[in-house]
């Protein structure tokens, strides 16, 4: 199973069509808490009531990738949100996702419309892809955690969502296996483990990921490599560790990076063929590639958005 199959369970139930039912959800209402950067690597050191499944992300292992799949049920390669930078077939350009979603929100066909549902997210990723959902802000994670809690006991709502970016964050700068990132996990799953018991006779509660981490040593930056930079015929997008490019040939250049994909193997992983680029890079183990100028600013201990275990392995806690 991987978050494609979830997202259809979840709107199977909610639509309540049962076409693509998998066994996971029994209930009519649902719980879903997805817990950005929870791999399948951190969680395995966590004690709850509940003894996850392993299941899959997506390609690529990016937040809005997985968002946009969970909100319309679609592969990455239908609805064509493929990381942070993605390619503006229309006006033949890059466009950076989080610069755009600072100022203004973004349409996205999701299932969720006119549905009994509500969002809970931090204040800060209110301007998102859900416009046109009950979307709730707040402030701290107690905060969110309450509000979570107050939703469960007090609102009928037939769909609860509640997004927690704390691990994410923290593998960020620390990297998936630092004491912080897993004591930072240890703290939430506690929390999220205890209100799932508490509820799981009302509603049935799932808490998964959007991807894991993996370790990073070093950061490759494109433009100082002098032979990439006289052969590139067009700035790459997507992310650090999934790298796209549009050109009339291989960029032979990337392979002393990691592995190149051509457009069938892209559609393969992607699970169609919406923006699909010509040639697609995945860096080696341990390291991040990076081309723009807001991206080196990052110095990464842990990252995320490729094909390794620990990027796409994550848990699922089903409490019903």
């Amino acid at each position: 199973m991987n978050l494609y199959d979830l997202s259809r369970e979840v709107r199977s139930v909610l639509k309540e069509d049962k076409r693509d039912i998998g066994g996971i959800i029994h209930k009519d209402k649902l719980a879903f808490v997805l817990v950005d950067g929870l791999g399948w690597n951190i969680s395995r050191g966590i004690e709850t009531s509940v003894e996850p499944i392993k299941i899959q992300s997506i390609f690529p292992s990016i937040t809005v990738t997985v968002f946009a799949t969970l909100l319309t049920a679609k592969r990455p390669g239908e609805h064509g949100i493929l990381g942070w930078r993605i390619y503006n077939r229309e006006e033949g350009r890059i466009v950076n996702l989080i610069k755009t979603l600072r100022e203004q929100s973004i349409e996205l066909d999701t299932f969720f419309t006119n549905t009994d549902s509500v969002f809970l997210m931090p204040e800060v990723a209110t301007k998102s892809l859900m416009n046109k959902l009950q979307v709730v802000p707040y402030y701290t994670y107690w905060d969110g955690l309450y509000k979570f809690k107050e939703s469960l006991e007090n609102k009928p709502s037939k769909f609860i969502f509640f997004y927690i970016p704390y691990v994410d964050a923290v593998s960020h700068q620390y990297g998936p296996y630092h004491e912080a990132t897993t004591a930072t996990a240890k703290d939430v799953m506690k929390s999220l483990d205890l209100l799932s018991t508490r509820f799981k006779d009302k509603y049935t509660l799932l808490i998964t990921s959007d991807h894991g981490h993996t370790t990073i040593n070093k950061s490759v930056n494109l433009r100082e490599d002098i032979e990439f930079m006289k052969e590139m015929e067009f700035p790459p997008y997507g992310d650090a560790r999934s790298l796209m490019f549009k050109g009339k040939r291989p960029l032979s250049v990337l392979k002393k990076y990691g592995t190149l994909y051509e457009r069938e193997e892209i559609e393969r992983l992607i699970g169609g063929t919406t923006n699909v680029p010509d040639f697609l890079l995945i860096p080696d183990e341990g390291i991040n590639v990076v081309y723009w100028e807001d991206d080196m600013e990052h110095t990464y201990k842990g990252s995320h958005g490729g094909l390794t275990k620990d990027e796409m392995e994550i848990p699922l806690y089903v409490y019903e």
